[in-house]
């Protein structure tokens, strides 16, 4: 394929795309009538419920900002500027170059962590000082944080698995029969069955806010009460900073130095996003317990990792450092071991590879060309 009908080619998509996006924006009211409803569990339990009784058993100081968490950030940029300069200096073997370039992308992995945490507010007071933090740590993903703190702490945390408001939550059944895009899209998420899916996570993280950013945030009733100036002017600025770190490793460092760390933290970050929520129902009522899913790992990728995967305590309280959410995890066993949904991430990776990513109802999912159905983990566990 030549350059001229590799555009072309893009062009089509990502106009089937946008188009589809907007559209599926306007039929809201349509696909909420279209969900059965007979198995919606009515729930008298929030977040500010939880919130109060877990607080009867916390320590006092929990909740409190944690400095000291700052030794990640300082810790995983001296890793990176150290693995950068021998790879670019040394005569290094293949081995150690892929070495390397994991340990990168893992060390990426966990400036995103912590920048996600920063942005919550759990480790500085300083909003200059948050926004700096941010801008490293999802700069690396190609995230405004200005764009990230609308998208996850705004719609996210605010509508949670809520069909069109949270937009990382799967549509339904209706929005993929009307949507060329949804069909497109189906295929390369897991649980489609095609051998794309297996690439998903590698990737899709970064592409996913760079088409919106760049794209689909304009003119877009979802995004309308976000600063678009000051996202537009972060965003130009990471484009510049990433264009300018490629142009300076040069193109026979790209593979070892940009694309093997792309990869590794697209698969460090969606890997948990995902196996986080699209597990999980549709719900009306914002029930952590209900929509999200704890996944615990070995304690050392945990620390690695910032104990983002301990995620339903995090909805819980989405301003208390994660470095908390162990603490938060055992007490939610012991009160609410009835409801509290937790596993191990290798497991919930391979639930989402035996599962559909599309919605029958609040509490199923359906493979959309099988029509094989599949219950959500709250409704399968009970």
């Amino acid at each position: 394929m030549n350059t001229s009908t590799a555009l072309d080619t893009f062009a089509r998509w990502y106009f089937i795309y946008t188009e589809t996006y907007e559209t599926k924006l306007k039929t809201v009211a349509v696909t909420e009538a279209e969900i059965p409803r007979e198995k919606l569990e009515d729930t008298l339990y929030s977040i500010p419920f939880y919130q109060a009784e877990l607080r009867k058993h916390l320590p006092q100081n929990i909740l409190k900002r944690t400095p000291s968490r700052l030794i990640y950030p300082i810790a995983f940029i001296s890793l990176n500027i150290f693995l950068v300069y021998a790879v670019m200096t040394f005569e290094l073997p293949w081995f150690a170059k892929l070495t390397a370039a994991v340990l990168i992308g893992i060390a990426n992995t966990g400036l995103g962590f912590f920048a996600h945490e920063t942005l919550h507010g759990s480790i500085v007071k300083n909003k200059i000082l948050q926004d700096a933090i941010g801008f490293v740590g999802f700069g690396l993903f190609f995230i405004s944080p200005t764009y990230w703190r609308f998208w996850h702490n705004y719609l996210h945390h605010g509508h949670t698995q809520l069909l069109i408001r949270d937009p990382d939550a799967f549509p339904t059944i209706g929005v993929y029969k009307r949507s060329p895009y949804m069909r497109f899209l189906f295929n390369l998420t897991p649980g489609s069955g095609k051998i794309v899916s297996y690439f998903y996570f590698f990737y899709w993280f970064c592409f996913q806010a760079i088409i919106n950013q760049a794209y689909l945030r304009f003119g877009n009733k979802m995004w309308e009460k976000m600063n678009h100036t000051r996202v537009s002017i972060e965003f130009a600025a990471i484009i510049l900073l990433l264009g300018g770190y490629v142009y300076l490793i040069g193109p026979s460092n790209l593979v070892w130095l940009a694309l093997i760390p792309f990869a590794v933290q697209n698969y460090g970050v969606m890997s948990y996003i995902s196996t986080n929520h699209n597990l999980s129902p549709l719900t009306k009522t914002n029930d952590p317990l209900v929509n999200s899913l704890t996944v615990t790992n070995h304690p050392i990728i945990e620390a690695v990792n910032l104990n983002f995967g301990y995620h339903v305590e995090h909805h819980i309280f989405p301003t208390m450092s994660c470095a908390h959410a162990k603490t938060v995890h055992k007490l939610l066993k012991q009160h609410f071991g009835d409801r509290y949904q937790h596993m191990s991430k290798t497991k919930a990776m391979l639930a989402l590879y035996r599962t559909p990513r599309i919605y029958k109802n609040y509490t199923e999912l359906i493979h959309p060309q099988t029509l094989k159905t599949s219950p959500t983990l709250t409704a399968s566990t009970r």
